[in-house]
């Protein structure tokens, strides 16, 4: 849990310190919610279990509110009080889900699989929408928009990584079987 705490704290300053440094094109990216999520979920996924997986990502988002604020005080802006509680609130609230789904897309079967490769996706997917509709007059919407496509990508790979492993079994199987002559359906070329 001290890794949790050290990499995410450590983005979370990251973060702090990309806003006033990054090109506009991407400056999104260290103001969005999609890119803590995204250290939340790496860091939750190795975790052996759903319950495990849950508290990492809580404690993983906490840290990284701790990081942003503590170099944001450093560098002299003012840090509400209001800011800091809406932040942890949303860290324990979405950190559970966030956390349950890195385990599952890694470690469950059948439809937990498929949800739990679909959590950070649609989150990522969901701001990017939001990004595009509310923020386009004051952000790039290149971000925003590449930020959807990585996220309907990564939900495409994830379930695919489970579904193309399957196939690839049945496939393999079907054709160990064609070549048995008694299998049904199978004919013998002359």
């Amino acid at each position: 849990m001290a890794t949790v705490l050290v990499v995410a704290g450590l983005a979370g300053a990251a973060t702090s310190l990309l806003q006033t440094v990054l090109p506009a094109a991407v400056a999104s990216f260290a103001n969005s919610a999609g890119s803590w999520c995204l250290v939340a979920w790496l860091l939750a996924r190795p975790a052996g279990s759903a319950p495990r997986g849950a508290a990492v990502a809580v404690l993983a988002l906490v840290a990284l509110v701790a990081g942003y604020y503590a170099v944001a005080h450093l560098r002299g802006f003012s840090v509400s009080p209001g800011s800091v509680g809406f932040w942890l609130v949303a860290a324990a609230t979405v950190g559970p889900v966030l956390g349950v789904g890195a385990v599952w897309s890694r470690r469950a079967r059948g439809w937990r699989r498929v949800l739990g490769a679909l959590v950070l996706p649609g989150l990522l997917v969901a701001e990017a929408a939001y990004g595009l509709a509310l923020l386009r007059a004051s952000t790039s919407t290149g971000y925003w928009a590449t930020e959807g496509l990585v996220g309907v990508g990564l939900g495409v790979a994830l379930v695919a990584e489970r579904t193309t492993a399957r196939a690839r079994r049945r496939v393999a199987a079907v054709f160990a079987e064609s070549d048995n002559p008694g299998w049904p359906g199978t004919r013998r070329l002359r």
